[in-house]
């Protein structure tokens, strides 16, 4: 009796690591007991006309194959092709018939999604087609007979990786793969930077406008390529740290990494942060002398959190743009010259302290005309060792060629450290080498993005020591002359506040 045999989900779990042991030991079999089999399907192929019949359809999913198992009544010539335009495995069958088999059937599977069997419409005898319907781009799959012709097998690989690499300028290299996993199709871009290189430099840029295209950002400055950078406001203002020349653009957000680029083409990966104290100097009335408070700064020209105390400088703009569940001081001249509660006016010649929770308590000691004194500085202080540019992002991924995901300690939020995403990163190799990469996600069709893991295997994959994510999502942008090179995940390329750019002399 004819059958069409499938497997629903529960059964494949539980059978695929001994389903394709079994085909395999079945092939042998056959082999051994059939040693001429495959000569002799070849050579009787078609030529019997009695009528040839399919006596079993069955499919099987193994962890990283797919196998498609014929049962014939007599040996049967066939044609096997693989269309990767329309990701089907399309098996034709001549003069077959194809008995109580016609039909489709859906499959839960991570890329066979159909199997379908249908009259084969060309040819004198007829025949059945049966087209494997796939999620994605697969190998090439491979088809053999055995047991005298009478059984076909059609297996097909489910991972696949292609891709090249080739120079854009000398110094800079250009590559991309795709490769087709259990989860589902990545697409990666990627570029090789050798610093030590002359006439090629690396530096980030600010949109003079809050925010700009990446491509919009290389043209505008003349480079031949870059990426998307930090983090940054709704208003463009960066979230994280970004050096310019030599110039404090925005400080660091936290304890996170940040990418330094120095004059010698040397690039380190450290976690950058700003440290230093606050000192009231006041007469204490018990004891007939001036005493020291001191409390520690916990950022600069950024959001204030709870029990934070933040320094307000005017780069920060006109004013703090606090909330008011806080309290502020106004400082100039080491003297409070005003108090308030929120989004405080920021002296031309001074600095405002917010404080929110314990800090705002401490600060509602401090009187106008009370003396003060503020320290601040980076550390590890780049800007004293001479650092020309740098960027921030965060979390760290690579450190010293191991897998180092610092999500938690960077104080992170869920939208970042879980699930797949888009993904930009930096990277670099243990010749000093720099790595830009992007990875296009939210594309069930093109890309499904990677954890911050698997960015951190693909970074050591391209050879870096050292890593770090930047902005992703829909930010997430590839330009290599004027061409935007990745798929953003928003449909078009996002308006970002800054980039990471390539220039190159040889251009």
């Amino acid at each position: 009796m004819n059958r069409w045999a499938y497997r629903n989900l529960g059964f494949v779990s539980r059978t695929r690591p001994a389903a394709g042991k079994l085909l395999l030991a079945l092939l042998l079999l056959s082999l051994y007991l059939y040693p001429g089999a495959w000569g002799n399907a070849l050579a009787q192929g078609i030529s019997l006309d009695g009528g040839i019949i399919l006596e079993e359809c069955q499919y099987y999913t193994t962890d990283d194959k797919i196998i498609l198992d014929l049962k014939l009544n007599h040996p049967v010539s066939y044609d096997m092709t693989y269309s990767e335009a329309d990701n089907q495995i399309v098996v034709e069958l001549p003069g077959v018939d194809g008995g109580n088999f016609y039909g489709d059937v859906e499959i839960n599977d991570s890329v066979l999604y159909r199997v379908s069997v249908d009259h084969l419409l060309d040819g004198e005898k007829g025949g059945l087609r049966i087209v494997l319907s796939l999620r994605h781009k697969i190998p090439e799959p491979v088809a053999f007979r055995v047991r005298g012709g009478t059984r076909l097998l059609i297996e097909a690989k489910k991972e696949f990786r292609q891709g090249f690499e080739t120079f854009i300028a000398p110094g800079l290299a250009y590559g991309h793969w795709r490769k087709d996993t259990l989860q589902g199709p990545l697409f990666v871009n990627y570029m090789r930077v050798n610093l030590q290189h002359p006439g090629l430099r690396v530096a980030p840029v600010m949109a003079d406008q809050g925010r700009k295209m990446v491509h919009e950002l290389a043209a505008q400055y003349g480079a031949i390529a870059g990426v998307n950078g930090v983090y940054f406001a709704a208003n463009g203002r960066p979230l994280g740290f970004v050096v310019i020349d030599g110039k404090l653009i925005s400080p660091p957000y936290f304890n996170r990494t940040a990418a330094g680029f120095w004059a010698d083409g040397t690039v380190r990966i450290d976690n950058v942060t700003v440290v230093g104290e606050v000192k009231r100097i006041a007469y204490d009335l018990n004891s007939g002398g001036f005493v020291e408070d001191i409390r520690p700064i916990d950022g600069i020209n950024r959001i204030r959190y709870a029990d934070e105390l933040i320094v307000y400088t005017p780069e920060n703009g006109p004013t703090t743009g606090t909330n008011n569940y806080g309290w502020e001081v106004s400082v100039e001249g080491n003297r409070v010259v005003g108090v308030g509660q929120g989004n405080s006016a920021i002296p031309e010649n001074g600095y405002v302290l917010s404080g929110h929770g314990s800090a705002g308590q401490w600060l509602r000691n401090l009187e106008i005309g009370d003396y003060i004194e503020a320290d601040w500085r980076l550390t590890p202080d780049w800007l004293q060792e001479g650092v020309v540019h740098a960027i921030g992002g965060g979390p760290r991924l690579l450190r010293n060629g191991e897998i180092d995901v610092t999500g938690q300690e960077e104080r992170f939020q869920a939208d970042i450290t879980r699930g797949r995403a888009p993904r930009t990163a930096l990277g670099v190799t243990a010749s000093g080498e720099l790595l830009l990469v992007t990875v296009n996600g939210r594309q069930s069709n093109i890309s499904i993005g990677m954890t911050l893991e698997e960015l951190a295997e693909l970074m050591r994959q391209l050879g870096a020591v050292d890593a770090m994510n930047l902005d992703g999502g829909g930010s997430s942008t590839m330009v290599v002359r004027g061409i935007v090179l990745n798929a953003p995940s928003d449909g078009t390329p996002r308006p970002v506040s800054n980039a990471l750019l390539v220039w190159s002399d040889a251009e």
